[in-house]
């Protein structure tokens, strides 16, 4: 049972990323270049009780890039490579009870491969003291690769999400706080057992500025399907159809709540390093991630339609300077 959402505070699952209230001037932009290690330990059913079904091990590497059209309009893009490996008495069968129908994900070994496309739309209605960012989100599998098994690398299942991104400086009682929130819904097309996927993501994340080099930031995810089936504690997965054990990991009515922290260091006006860790706290019908780590760094950039059309302008906002990717096989 795969979750449906990581982490998803910067990039999730999916590659998701964080919730994002503040933009770039127009023609300036930053490009993230983020590894990331998970390690999942035990499945959660649909009543919250767990299970050790075997461990998944997953690298990712991922760029992203995003730009500001306008003061007010900006689109990022990002698709991750992603490798999983599944250590396990438990590995999933295409034919049930017959070990030599093994899927070949789950025969101990890595097996990697690009995973989904990820477009970002947002657009800024306020420019001041509090942001308010409507979002349209786009996630389109690179190609038709497995999702059935412990070890895969993602849904291979289209979405669309639309939401707003809300976020502030918490000046002048807490200067050197800022927060952000976001909410999203997304929906995909009938995916199988006629189901057609409905969740809703919830973000907070709330940062301090340390001092102009440093920046703390603690960050939490929702991620709840309103739709789907579920997987039984003492019956799974013989409470499921063939055609719903097929694609229980895409159709699952899944609930996942993870929480972590980052550190980032601002290297200069254009250049931040950070480090996150993250874990999951519940989950229902999913993966439980046992461990979430993250390094990488972040790059501003100015282009020709910069207003100051300046290196100077290449300033990393104050909202993004601290960042976590958890893109492995989540929404």
């Amino acid at each position: 049972m795969r979750a449906v959402s990581l982490l998803s505070l910067v990039f999730a699952a999916p590659l998701s990323l964080p919730a994002q209230a503040w933009l770039s001037p127009q023609g300036d932009g930053t490009v993230s270049v983020l590894y990331q290690n998970v390690i999942d330990r035990l499945h959660s059913f649909s009543d919250g009780r767990t299970k050790d079904r075997g461990h998944s091990y997953f690298d990712a590497v991922a760029v992203n890039t995003d730009y500001s059209f306008t003061d007010r309009l900006a689109v990022s893009v990002s698709l991750p490579y992603i490798a999983g490996k599944y250590v396990g008495p438990f590995p999933h069968l295409l034919v049930r009870g017959d070990p030599s129908t093994a899927v070949e994900v789950d025969n101990g070994s890595f097996h990697g491969g690009l995973q989904d496309f990820r477009l970002n739309v947002r657009y800024a209605l306020t420019s001041h003291a509090l942001k308010v960012t409507p979002l349209f989100q786009a996630t389109i599998p690179s190609h038709d690769y497995p999702s059935f098994g412990h070890a895969t690398i993602g849904f291979n299942e289209t979405e669309y999400r639309v939401g707003v991104n809300v976020g502030r400086r918490l000046d002048p009682i807490l200067p050197k706080v800022f927060v952000q929130g976001q909410y999203a819904f997304g929906m995909s097309p009938e995916v199988a057992a006629n189901i057609a996927p409905k969740r809703s993501y919830g973000e907070l994340q709330l940062g301090y500025l340390l001092n102009r080099r440093f920046t703390l930031q603690g960050s939490s995810a929702l991620a709840w399907s309103h739709n789907g089936v579920d997987s039984d504690y003492n019956l799974f997965p013989n409470n499921l159809t063939d055609e719903q054990y097929l694609n229980h990991d895409r159709v699952a009515r899944s609930k996942l709540l993870d929480a972590g922290g980052s550190i980032a260091y601002q290297v200069n006006r254009s250049t931040s390093l950070f480090v996150s860790v993250g874990h999951s706290f519940y989950g229902t019908n999913s993966h439980l991630r046992y461990l979430v780590t993250t390094i990488g760094f972040t790059k501003a950039f100015t282009t020709k339609l910069s207003a100051e059309n300046s290196s100077a302008s290449t300033v990393l906002p104050d909202a993004n300077k601290a960042v976590v990717c958890t893109c492995a096989r989540s929404k």
